[in-house]
Protein backbone atom coordinates (compact mmCIF):
# COMPACT_ATOMS: atom_id res chain seq x y z
CA UNK A 1 0.00 0.00 0.00
CA UNK A 2 1.30 3.35 -0.88
CA UNK A 3 1.89 6.18 2.22
CA UNK A 4 1.31 9.65 1.61
CA UNK A 5 1.68 12.94 3.83
CA UNK A 6 -1.68 13.92 4.74
CA UNK A 7 -2.35 17.99 5.69
CA UNK A 8 -2.05 16.65 9.29
CA UNK A 9 1.03 15.29 8.58
CA UNK A 10 2.16 18.33 6.99
CA UNK A 11 0.91 20.75 9.77
CA UNK A 12 3.24 18.56 12.84
CA UNK A 13 6.42 17.71 10.12
CA UNK A 14 10.13 19.32 10.97
CA UNK A 15 12.65 19.91 8.50
CA UNK A 16 15.96 21.29 9.79
CA UNK A 17 16.33 22.63 5.97
CA UNK A 18 13.30 23.67 3.75
CA UNK A 19 12.87 20.31 1.38
CA UNK A 20 12.17 20.22 -2.01
CA UNK A 21 8.25 19.63 -1.45
CA UNK A 22 8.35 23.07 1.17
CA UNK A 23 5.52 21.63 3.34
CA UNK A 24 6.13 21.19 6.88
CA UNK A 25 7.85 23.56 9.69
CA UNK A 26 11.97 24.77 9.12
CA UNK A 27 14.28 25.05 11.54
CA UNK A 28 16.81 23.27 13.71
CA UNK A 29 16.14 20.32 15.58
CA UNK A 30 16.84 19.18 18.33
CA UNK A 31 16.84 15.98 20.39
CA UNK A 32 14.13 17.55 22.61
CA UNK A 33 12.26 18.77 19.75
CA UNK A 34 12.62 15.73 18.23
CA UNK A 35 10.86 13.26 21.22
CA UNK A 36 7.85 15.81 21.53
CA UNK A 37 7.20 15.89 18.04
CA UNK A 38 5.33 12.82 17.99
CA UNK A 39 3.00 13.57 20.85
CA UNK A 40 -0.16 14.74 18.45
CA UNK A 41 -0.29 11.28 17.68
CA UNK A 42 0.23 8.80 20.39
CA UNK A 43 -2.18 5.70 19.85
CA UNK A 44 -4.23 4.01 22.85
CA UNK A 45 -6.03 0.25 22.57
CA UNK A 46 -9.63 0.71 22.48
CA UNK A 47 -12.36 -2.32 22.29
CA UNK A 48 -14.93 -2.64 19.33
CA UNK A 49 -18.42 -2.68 19.47
CA UNK A 50 -21.04 -3.70 17.62
CA UNK A 51 -24.50 -2.79 17.87
CA UNK A 52 -26.67 -6.15 17.56
CA UNK A 53 -30.53 -6.43 18.17
CA UNK A 54 -30.37 -2.70 19.57
CA UNK A 55 -27.91 -3.56 21.81
CA UNK A 56 -24.18 -2.00 21.66
CA UNK A 57 -22.04 -4.90 22.41
CA UNK A 58 -18.22 -5.35 22.42
CA UNK A 59 -16.79 -7.76 21.04
CA UNK A 60 -14.08 -9.98 22.90
CA UNK A 61 -10.35 -9.89 22.28
CA UNK A 62 -10.99 -7.44 19.18
CA UNK A 63 -9.15 -4.09 19.66
CA UNK A 64 -8.19 -1.23 17.65
CA UNK A 65 -5.43 0.83 17.55
CA UNK A 66 -6.87 5.11 17.95
CA UNK A 67 -5.08 8.24 17.76
CA UNK A 68 -5.43 10.03 21.72
CA UNK A 69 -5.91 13.55 20.39
CA UNK A 70 -7.62 12.86 16.83
CA UNK A 71 -10.80 10.48 15.71
CA UNK A 72 -8.74 8.42 13.39
CA UNK A 73 -8.03 4.85 13.96
CA UNK A 74 -5.22 2.08 12.59
CA UNK A 75 -4.94 -1.54 12.61
CA UNK A 76 -7.21 -4.08 14.70
CA UNK A 77 -4.85 -5.92 17.10
CA UNK A 78 -5.61 -8.24 19.93
CA UNK A 79 -5.38 -7.62 23.63
CA UNK A 80 -1.68 -9.19 23.47
CA UNK A 81 -0.71 -6.81 21.20
CA UNK A 82 1.78 -3.78 22.73
CA UNK A 83 2.09 -0.85 20.81
CA UNK A 84 5.12 0.87 20.47
CA UNK A 85 4.72 4.77 20.49
CA UNK A 86 6.29 6.82 18.14
CA UNK A 87 8.03 8.73 20.23
CA UNK A 88 10.28 5.65 21.38
CA UNK A 89 12.35 6.53 17.90
CA UNK A 90 13.01 10.01 18.92
CA UNK A 91 13.11 9.24 23.17
CA UNK A 92 15.36 6.21 23.29
CA UNK A 93 16.84 5.54 19.40
CA UNK A 94 17.92 9.24 18.15
CA UNK A 95 20.43 10.35 20.80
CA UNK A 96 21.82 6.53 20.98
CA UNK A 97 22.63 7.10 16.81
CA UNK A 98 23.56 10.68 17.20
CA UNK A 99 26.18 9.76 20.42
CA UNK A 100 27.73 7.54 17.71
CA UNK A 101 29.30 10.77 16.32
CA UNK A 102 27.91 9.44 12.34
CA UNK A 103 25.56 11.62 12.34
CA UNK A 104 25.71 15.39 11.40
CA UNK A 105 22.18 16.31 12.78
CA UNK A 106 18.70 15.33 12.98
CA UNK A 107 17.67 16.03 9.62
CA UNK A 108 13.67 15.52 9.35
CA UNK A 109 10.79 14.59 11.71
CA UNK A 110 7.94 13.47 10.96
CA UNK A 111 4.58 11.22 10.03
CA UNK A 112 2.38 10.00 7.25
CA UNK A 113 -1.13 8.91 6.85
CA UNK A 114 -2.38 11.02 9.40
CA UNK A 115 0.09 9.80 11.93
CA UNK A 116 0.08 6.20 10.81
CA UNK A 117 3.60 5.91 10.11
CA UNK A 118 6.52 7.99 12.15
CA UNK A 119 9.85 8.59 11.09
CA UNK A 120 13.31 10.09 12.18
CA UNK A 121 15.92 11.09 9.69
CA UNK A 122 19.21 11.35 10.55
CA UNK A 123 21.72 12.86 8.45
CA UNK A 124 25.16 11.54 8.29
CA UNK A 125 28.46 13.65 8.58
CA UNK A 126 29.88 12.76 5.40
CA UNK A 127 28.40 14.46 1.95
CA UNK A 128 29.05 12.94 -1.45
CA UNK A 129 30.44 15.12 -3.87
CA UNK A 130 30.39 14.92 -7.88
CA UNK A 131 33.01 17.52 -9.12
CA UNK A 132 31.29 19.68 -11.59
CA UNK A 133 27.51 18.83 -10.46
CA UNK A 134 26.70 18.65 -7.34
CA UNK A 135 26.64 16.78 -3.49
CA UNK A 136 24.64 13.92 -2.74
CA UNK A 137 23.27 14.35 1.14
CA UNK A 138 22.95 10.50 2.68
CA UNK A 139 20.15 10.36 5.33
CA UNK A 140 19.45 7.27 7.90
CA UNK A 141 16.01 6.86 8.65
CA UNK A 142 14.14 5.30 11.48
CA UNK A 143 10.65 3.95 10.42
CA UNK A 144 7.64 2.58 13.05
CA UNK A 145 4.16 1.81 12.24
CA UNK A 146 0.87 1.87 13.98
CA UNK A 147 -0.83 0.43 10.49
CA UNK A 148 1.32 -2.95 11.02
CA UNK A 149 2.33 -2.14 7.72
CA UNK A 150 5.43 -0.72 8.50
CA UNK A 151 7.48 -2.35 10.98
CA UNK A 152 10.13 -0.57 13.59
CA UNK A 153 12.32 -0.23 10.54
CA UNK A 154 15.67 1.80 9.11
CA UNK A 155 16.23 2.80 5.36
CA UNK A 156 18.75 4.74 4.38
CA UNK A 157 17.60 7.49 1.00
CA UNK A 158 19.72 10.66 -0.09
CA UNK A 159 19.20 13.33 -1.88
CA UNK A 160 21.31 15.10 -5.00
CA UNK A 161 21.28 18.65 -3.40
CA UNK A 162 21.57 20.34 -7.40
CA UNK A 163 18.22 19.23 -8.58
CA UNK A 164 16.43 18.35 -5.34
CA UNK A 165 15.69 14.58 -6.59
CA UNK A 166 15.33 12.01 -3.56
CA UNK A 167 15.76 8.04 -3.64
CA UNK A 168 16.12 5.27 -2.03
CA UNK A 169 19.71 3.81 -1.69
CA UNK A 170 18.61 0.34 -2.20
CA UNK A 171 18.17 1.05 -5.74
CA UNK A 172 21.64 0.70 -5.79
CA UNK A 173 21.51 -1.94 -2.91
CA UNK A 174 19.20 -4.45 -2.07
CA UNK A 175 20.57 -4.50 1.49
CA UNK A 176 20.00 -1.03 2.65
CA UNK A 177 17.24 -2.12 4.37
CA UNK A 178 17.50 -2.68 7.99
CA UNK A 179 14.34 -4.61 10.14
CA UNK A 180 14.41 -4.82 13.98
CA UNK A 181 13.37 -8.30 15.06
CA UNK A 182 14.09 -7.48 19.07
CA UNK A 183 10.52 -6.39 20.06
CA UNK A 184 10.85 -7.63 23.28
CA UNK A 185 14.60 -7.18 23.88
CA UNK A 186 15.08 -3.36 24.48
CA UNK A 187 19.00 -3.38 25.31
CA UNK A 188 19.38 -6.09 21.97
CA UNK A 189 17.21 -3.82 19.94
CA UNK A 190 19.66 -0.73 20.76
CA UNK A 191 22.50 -2.59 19.65
CA UNK A 192 20.65 -4.00 16.45
CA UNK A 193 20.40 -0.16 15.65
CA UNK A 194 23.63 1.48 16.79
CA UNK A 195 24.97 -1.39 14.10
CA UNK A 196 22.72 -0.87 11.73
CA UNK A 197 23.74 2.85 11.48
CA UNK A 198 27.55 1.57 11.31
CA UNK A 199 26.68 -0.59 8.25
CA UNK A 200 24.94 2.49 6.92
CA UNK A 201 28.05 4.46 7.06
CA UNK A 202 30.07 2.22 5.74
CA UNK A 203 27.67 1.95 3.25
CA UNK A 204 27.82 5.03 2.32
CA UNK A 205 31.69 5.06 1.35
CA UNK A 206 30.89 2.12 -0.97
CA UNK A 207 27.95 3.87 -2.27
CA UNK A 208 30.00 7.07 -3.23
CA UNK A 209 32.57 4.94 -5.32
CA UNK A 210 29.74 3.23 -7.02
CA UNK A 211 28.39 7.45 -8.21
CA UNK A 212 32.12 7.86 -8.71
CA UNK A 213 32.11 5.07 -11.91
CA UNK A 214 28.84 5.92 -12.83
CA UNK A 215 29.15 9.55 -13.32
CA UNK A 216 32.28 9.41 -15.27
CA UNK A 217 31.38 6.68 -17.50
CA UNK A 218 29.80 7.54 -20.64
CA UNK A 219 26.36 6.57 -21.91
CA UNK A 220 25.42 7.84 -25.62
CA UNK A 221 21.90 8.54 -27.04
CA UNK A 222 22.18 5.33 -28.95
CA UNK A 223 22.31 3.56 -25.28
CA UNK A 224 19.51 5.78 -23.42
CA UNK A 225 17.02 5.28 -26.26
CA UNK A 226 17.69 1.38 -25.62
CA UNK A 227 17.47 1.62 -21.27
CA UNK A 228 14.01 3.65 -22.49
CA UNK A 229 12.35 0.71 -24.52
CA UNK A 230 13.35 -1.25 -21.63
CA UNK A 231 11.59 0.68 -19.50
CA UNK A 232 8.50 1.79 -20.89
CA UNK A 233 8.60 -0.67 -23.79
CA UNK A 234 8.51 -0.43 -27.50
CA UNK A 235 4.95 1.15 -27.49
CA UNK A 236 1.41 -0.37 -28.62
CA UNK A 237 1.31 -2.88 -32.00
CA UNK A 238 0.08 -0.51 -34.71
CA UNK A 239 -1.51 -3.21 -36.60
CA UNK A 240 -4.69 -2.80 -34.06
CA UNK A 241 -7.15 -3.59 -37.11
CA UNK A 242 -6.16 -7.05 -36.59
CA UNK A 243 -6.78 -7.49 -33.62
CA UNK A 244 -10.37 -7.95 -31.85
CA UNK A 245 -9.17 -7.01 -28.41
CA UNK A 246 -8.52 -3.00 -29.19
CA UNK A 247 -10.39 -0.11 -31.07
CA UNK A 248 -8.89 2.06 -33.27
CA UNK A 249 -9.57 4.69 -30.75
CA UNK A 250 -7.91 2.68 -27.93
CA UNK A 251 -5.18 2.40 -29.96
CA UNK A 252 -4.38 6.25 -31.00
CA UNK A 253 -5.22 7.10 -26.79
CA UNK A 254 -2.34 4.22 -26.09
CA UNK A 255 0.06 5.37 -28.55
CA UNK A 256 -0.66 9.13 -27.17
CA UNK A 257 0.20 8.19 -23.80
CA UNK A 258 3.58 6.36 -24.94
CA UNK A 259 4.57 9.03 -26.90
CA UNK A 260 4.45 11.79 -24.38
CA UNK A 261 6.26 9.33 -21.74
CA UNK A 262 8.72 8.63 -23.77
CA UNK A 263 9.02 12.65 -24.73
CA UNK A 264 9.28 13.32 -20.82
CA UNK A 265 12.16 11.13 -20.22
CA UNK A 266 13.98 12.22 -23.26
CA UNK A 267 13.38 15.95 -22.14
CA UNK A 268 15.07 14.47 -18.45
CA UNK A 269 18.17 12.65 -20.12
CA UNK A 270 18.70 15.59 -22.83
CA UNK A 271 17.66 18.90 -21.44
CA UNK A 272 17.08 19.21 -18.00
CA UNK A 273 19.41 21.90 -16.45
CA UNK A 274 19.80 19.90 -13.33
CA UNK A 275 21.76 17.36 -15.02
CA UNK A 276 23.88 19.34 -16.87
CA UNK A 277 26.93 18.40 -14.92
CA UNK A 278 26.58 14.48 -15.71
CA UNK A 279 24.29 14.42 -18.86
CA UNK A 280 25.73 11.96 -20.96
CA UNK A 281 26.97 9.67 -18.10
CA UNK A 282 25.20 6.88 -16.40
CA UNK A 283 24.71 8.34 -13.12
CA UNK A 284 23.25 11.73 -15.49
CA UNK A 285 20.86 8.89 -17.26
CA UNK A 286 19.84 7.29 -13.19
CA UNK A 287 19.21 10.87 -12.43
CA UNK A 288 17.35 11.47 -15.55
CA UNK A 289 14.51 8.53 -14.30
CA UNK A 290 14.65 8.91 -11.06
CA UNK A 291 13.58 13.30 -11.85
CA UNK A 292 10.83 12.05 -14.32
CA UNK A 293 9.74 9.04 -12.12
CA UNK A 294 9.15 11.96 -8.83
CA UNK A 295 8.49 15.04 -10.91
CA UNK A 296 6.87 13.90 -14.33
CA UNK A 297 5.13 10.21 -13.92
CA UNK A 298 1.11 9.96 -14.55
CA UNK A 299 0.24 8.26 -11.17
CA UNK A 300 -3.28 7.17 -10.83
CA UNK A 301 -5.62 8.94 -8.42
CA UNK A 302 -3.39 11.68 -7.87
CA UNK A 303 -4.67 14.86 -9.72
CA UNK A 304 -2.43 17.48 -8.20
CA UNK A 305 1.46 18.17 -8.06
CA UNK A 306 0.94 18.77 -3.85
CA UNK A 307 -0.46 15.42 -3.78
CA UNK A 308 2.32 13.84 -5.80
CA UNK A 309 4.69 15.40 -3.66
CA UNK A 310 3.34 13.90 -0.61
CA UNK A 311 3.29 10.30 -1.98
CA UNK A 312 6.89 10.42 -3.47
CA UNK A 313 7.83 11.92 -0.37
CA UNK A 314 6.52 8.70 1.34
CA UNK A 315 7.52 5.94 -1.34
CA UNK A 316 11.21 7.45 -0.78
CA UNK A 317 11.49 5.61 2.90
CA UNK A 318 9.09 2.99 3.08
CA UNK A 319 7.43 2.50 -0.64
CA UNK A 320 8.41 1.57 -4.07
CA UNK A 321 9.74 3.77 -7.08
CA UNK A 322 9.71 0.98 -9.35
CA UNK A 323 11.26 2.49 -12.87
CA UNK A 324 14.20 3.94 -11.17
CA UNK A 325 14.92 0.65 -9.30
CA UNK A 326 14.69 -1.34 -12.96
CA UNK A 327 17.09 1.65 -14.16
CA UNK A 328 19.55 1.14 -11.54
CA UNK A 329 19.50 -2.84 -11.88
CA UNK A 330 20.27 -2.22 -16.03
CA UNK A 331 23.07 0.85 -15.20
CA UNK A 332 25.00 -0.82 -12.45
CA UNK A 333 24.93 -4.60 -14.45
CA UNK A 334 26.15 -3.08 -17.67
Amino acid sequence: MSHRMTALDAQHALYAKTPWHRLGNVGPIDWEKARDAFDWCEVEKAPVYIEHLGDKQMLLDRNVLKMVNYPFAYAEISDRYQPVQHRFMADDLTGLLIDTGLVEHIQSVGTYDNGAVGYVSLKFKDDIVIPGWSKVESMFNIGNGHDRKVPLIATQSATAVVCANTFKWNILDKDAVFKFKKMGDPQGLMHEAVQALCDGYERNVEYAKQIERMANEEYVDEQWDQLVVQLIGPGPEEPWWKSTKQSPQGYFNQLTRYRNTKSELNRRFRRDEDIAGVRHTKWGALMAVQAWEQKDKTVKGVKSNLERTRRHQANVMFGKLPVTEKAAKILVAN
